[in-house]
């Protein structure tokens, strides 16, 4: 087995409650990538795959606004795996390595993976199985946290981002140039604002933070609290496998 960053022994840091409240807050930061998923497709039977569904509420989403689309989720720590499985009825969910997973021939619409690779010792592996796994035409979404955000600059060493499982940090370019550099053609770089500051996420100022998440959910600017990247297969790579 790779080396991994997800301990087992000691209790998850990504096993998040489930309340009303709670589900309202994580859809309104989901909001940005469910704009993305809806403004890609053509018809509300897709197949998707998620890269590391953490707690679940993206999938979970997903299958309550689109029954009928075939959704997929990954996830390594199998105490996430089931409490995701709480969470859906229909969507199929596996145990499985981000650097390392193969569905043989099945190929997906949209591959999504949320604040994922920067956990990866050797990222260019998920970039391998993506590129495997995405149909033509295609879309791949990942979001990461911005090591070059006025958040990470201003909180220096006490920024979030910096966590000893967060193997993976870069910057906006960085990570955009990575990508294409492993095979992709970027069809939207952008990033979100500055909710890695943590004044900026309480009363009162959060409402302004919030509400540009809420209404904008992130800008083409490199200074972004986190990273989102939306690509499709480069030219040389448009083809079935």
């Amino acid at each position: 087995m790779k080396n991994v960053t997800v301990d087992l022994s000691r209790p998850s840091h990504y096993e998040e409650p489930d309340s009303k409240y709670y589900r309202f807050k994580r859809k309104l930061m989901l909001k940005p990538i469910l704009k993305i998923i809806r403004n890609s497709l053509d018809s509300k039977t897709f197949s998707f795959l998620e890269i590391g569904t953490g707690s679940g509420y993206l999938i979970s989403f997903l299958e309550s606004e689109f029954p009928r689309a075939k959704l997929t989720g990954l996830e390594f720590d199998i105490r996430l795996v089931s409490l995701t499985k709480s969470k859906v009825k229909n969507a199929r969910i596996v145990q499985g390595n981000a650097e390392d997973f193969d569905f043989n021939n099945e190929t997906f619409d949209i591959i999504v993976s949320l604040q994922v690779i920067e956990h990866l010792y050797r990222p260019e592996l998920m970039l391998a199985s993506v590129k495997k796994h995405l149909n033509p035409g295609g879309i791949f979404i990942f979001t990461t946290p911005n090591l070059g955000s006025y958040s990470a600059k201003f909180m220096k060493d006490k920024w979030h981002g910096y966590r000893k499982d967060h193997v993976s940090l870069k910057e906006f370019d960085e990570w955009s140039d990575f990508v294409r550099k492993n095979g992709f053609t970027s069809i939207y770089c952008g990033s979100t604002f500055f909710s890695g500051i943590p004044v900026l996420n309480k009363f009162p100022f959060g409402i302004l933070n919030w509400s540009l998440l809420f209404f904008i959910g992130s800008l083409r600017w490199k200074i972004g609290e986190s990273f989102i990247g939306v690509f499709n297969l480069s030219d040389t790579d448009q083809r079935k496998f």
